[in-house]
């Protein structure tokens, strides 16, 4: 038997699988372009939105919060688990795992023991951030407002619990990069057990489903009250979908852990099939956050986006006017000059022509401002 180093491929160790899918063509998501193309980007994206999110709340209307904190170290975590993801695909993401090295296998688990720990947390203060700007939108005794506080809970104790499994996967935590680690006792997410691996996976992504449900028909209920303008609707429709989206990621993440068993279905092979549930996390904790941002600060970047793009409302009214002493015809100003004298002498319009007068003549403006004529819109994301 050959000596074994960190250059040692782990088919020669362990030899060919009974299930032999070196053959299988490579997932669309496995291939290195595609994980650095929506990893980027959508991580560009989180960064913007996020941004612009504290941008408003810490220089515009100064009213941060906890929930701006909570969002700040989403965006801090899921930076690191990004960037480890993409560093990982250099140790064997994406590839078959008998392929792959002894020392290419140490540094790949490594890295997934650390990209671990870090969606943990993302996906929990996402959420968090979330109930938390709830509270701000929701009146203290509503219903919105009590649920708001059972899923602040919720959300902490299954954040705790998966972040210690997480840091914490063996009694000796360097067992679980250490493929020839002696009788290591592992659960969790370093277990060698298909079975116990793969409901550590699945009850982790169950979960977050359900939180995600629950999270998004919070404040779908808005959506139903009297009071809320056709505008807010659209807005909160928008949300929605948004919302609709993040869990049909998770969705689909717990329907590929479930099939291939975490990577050990139909043969323990990780690499190979573990890389779109995670790329599916990583976009979901993404999305997560667009969604928790853009309510904070569309309503102050959208004056800005009218004045470019022209979509401003108005209407016209028409009042007639009888005046003392016109004998003018009812249809503009032509006629004799005489006419026109004695249309200037109506003290309607001597009074808006003559910068002197301090007359209240002429009848109230039936036209209120805008902020008298729409009712209050409850959907106000900056009220402390």
């Amino acid at each position: 038997m050959q000596a074994i180093n960190d250059t040692t491929q782990l088919i020669n160790i362990f030899g060919f699988p009974s299930y032999d899918n070196f053959r299988e063509p490579v997932p669309f998501t496995n291939q290195a372009s595609c994980l650095i193309g929506f990893t980027s980007a959508f991580l560009a994206l989180s960064w913007i939105f996020v941004c612009f999110r504290l941008y408003v709340r810490l220089r515009v209307v100064r009213m941060s919060g906890l929930d701006d904190l909570f969002v700040f170290l989403y965006l801090v975590f899921t930076s690191v688990a990004s960037i480890v993801f993409l560093v990982s695909i250099k140790y064997g993401t994406g590839r078959h795992f008998l392929l792959l090295t002894v020392g290419s296998v140490k540094m790949y688990l490594k890295l997934f023991y650390v990209l671990n720990i870090n969606l943990n947390l993302s996906a929990a203060f996402i959420k968090l951030s979330l109930l938390c700007q709830f509270l701000r939108l929701f009146d203290k005794g509503t219903w919105a407002y009590r649920a708001s506080i059972i899923g602040l809970v919720f959300v902490t104790l299954w954040g705790l619990t998966f972040v210690i499994l997480s840091v914490f996967p063996c009694t000796v935590i360097s067992d679980a990069w250490n493929i020839f680690a002696n009788n290591p006792r592992c659960w969790g997410y370093a277990s060698q057990n298909p079975d116990l691996f793969t409901a550590t996976l699945v009850s982790h992504n169950l979960i977050n489903t359900v939180f995600d449900i629950y999270i998004t028909a919070i404040p779908f209920q808005l959506y139903f009250q009297p009071e809320v303008t056709s505008r807010t609707r659209l807005g909160l429709m928008v949300l929605l979908l948004m919302g609709a989206t993040v869990i049909t990621l998770s969705t689909w993440r717990i329907y590929e852990t479930i099939y291939y068993k975490g990577g050990w279905y139909p043969t323990h092979d990780p690499t190979w099939y573990g890389p779109k549930s995670i790329l599916l996390m990583v976009l979901e904790v993404n999305v997560a956050s667009i969604c928790a941002s853009v309510p904070i600060f569309w309503p102050v970047l959208r004056p800005y986006l009218g004045a470019i793009f022209v979509t401003r409302e108005f209407s016209v009214k028409h009042e007639i006017r009888e005046t003392e002493s016109s004998s003018l015809p009812s249809r503009g100003r032509t006629g004799s000059e005489t006419e026109l004298n004695t249309y200037y002498n109506d003290p309607y319009v001597t009074d808006l022509v003559d910068p002197f007068s301090s007359k209240d003549i002429g009848p109230k403006s039936r036209i209120g401002s805008e902020s008298d004529r729409r009712k209050t819109n409850r959907w106000n994301w900056f009220r402390g």
